[in-house]
This record gives C-alpha cells, structure tokens and sequence, in this order.
C-alpha cells in the first residue's frame, strides 16, 4: 500500500514537472514571436518613413550647429544633404579659430528597408573655412596648431553605417567613412591680422564618424 501511495506522487510530481516545463517552453516561444513581430512592426515603420531630419552629435564636439535632411527615393534608396555653420569665436583677437561654413550632399543604399539597418552611401562635401591654434585627434594637420589657415576644400566619400529604430518617430545610428579632397588655402599667423605667409593648395584625406538623432517627419 505505501509502495502505491509513493508511486503515485511520483507520477503526480512527474506531471507537474512536465506542465511547468511545457509553460517555459511556451513562454519562450510567444517571447519570441514578440520579437520577430516588433521587428517585423520596426521595419515597416522604417519602410514607411519618407523624410526624416538629422543631428550629428560628434559635430556637436566642435561647438558646430548643424542638421541634415533625408529623403526616401525608393525601398532600398535615399538621399540627403547635411551641413553645419560655425561663427564662433566673434571676437577676432581670439587665437583659436574653427569659423566654417559645412555643405555636404549623399546617397544612401540601405540593405535591408531606408532607414532601418544597415547602409552604405557616397558623399559629396564643400567648406570654406577659417581655422587657426585647432588641434585634430591622431596628430592630424599639426601645423594648424601655430598657423591660421583661411581658404575653401571640396571633398568626396564613402561609409558605412547602422541605424537603430527607437520608436516611430526616432531612431539613432552611427556611420563611419573617409573623405578624400583637395583645399586651397591662405596662411597666417594666429593671431588676429598675424603675418601673411602665402597661399597654398593641397591634397588631403580624413576620417569621418558620426552619431546621428533621427526624427521622422513623415
């Protein structure tokens, strides 16, 4: 009789263990159809995003306002145009300069829907400029350091980059790339009206990154 009794509340443990198991597994897998299905949502809320506006973080480290544009053209295909404009320091006596005026033009060809993922793009970018005492990260240009250099540069790129959707009206995505071009320039000393040394032009290359705040429009 007791050999009954422990067998039957094996089997009623077994059972248990067996419904509890049965409930994770099914909680894994509406755990998981949740995810495809906010994804499979994301993308089409990427997907139906037309015209988005931008700001590039990094570029905010320069003391630089700036904002970018971008348009959808097709399901795999934008185009955009950033800028930013620098007028500071006024006063003209002080040394350290980074006065620029920023246009760049691009395309986009995102590899999964615009504005969700992965991309990769092509750019186009003019400046005119006027910096002096500016010291660029990885011993970058160090003869700006003790110069002033007053002049324009036109450049082209390529980059790549990700963008992660937070909710359907912003997103977040970070791009890097290279630019390569040429600059024309006038040198100074820093200091304000400091001695003429000549003009000077010049091929140039840079690296470029940015982490940009997307807002979607429409």
């Amino acid at each position: 009789m007791k050999l009954f009794v422990i067998l039957r509340e094996i089997c009623h443990q077994t059972k248990d263990y067996s419904q509890i198991t049965e409930m994770r597994k099914r909680r894994k897998l509406q755990a998981f159809a949740l995810a495809l299905a906010s994804m499979f949502i994301g993308a089409n809320s990427a997907s139906a995003q037309t015209f988005v506006v931008k700001h590039n973080l990094l570029y905010d480290a320069s003391l630089t306002p700036n904002l970018g544009f971008e348009l959808r053209l097709s399901d795999k295909w934008t185009a955009g145009l950033n800028g930013g404009f620098n007028p500071f320091p006024t006063d003209d006596a002080k040394k350290t300069k980074y006065r620029h005026l920023f246009v760049s033009p691009e395309i986009r060809r995102w590899f999964c829907s615009t504005f969700a993922g992965s991309y990769v793009g092509m750019n186009a970018a003019y400046s005119h400029f006027n910096w002096s005492n500016v010291k660029f990260p990885f011993g970058l240009y160090p003869s700006l350091k003790d110069h002033r250099y007053q002049g324009d540069m036109v450049a082209a790129g390529a980059f790549y980059g990700y963008s992660w959707i937070l909710s359907p009206h912003w997103s977040i995505e970070a791009e890097i790339g290279i630019d390569v071009g040429y600059a024309w320039f006038k040198m100074y000393d820093c200091e304000h009206c400091g001695t003429y040394y000549g003009k000077d032009d010049k091929p140039f290359a840079m690296p470029k990154a940015g982490i940009n705040i997307i807002y979607n429009i429409k």
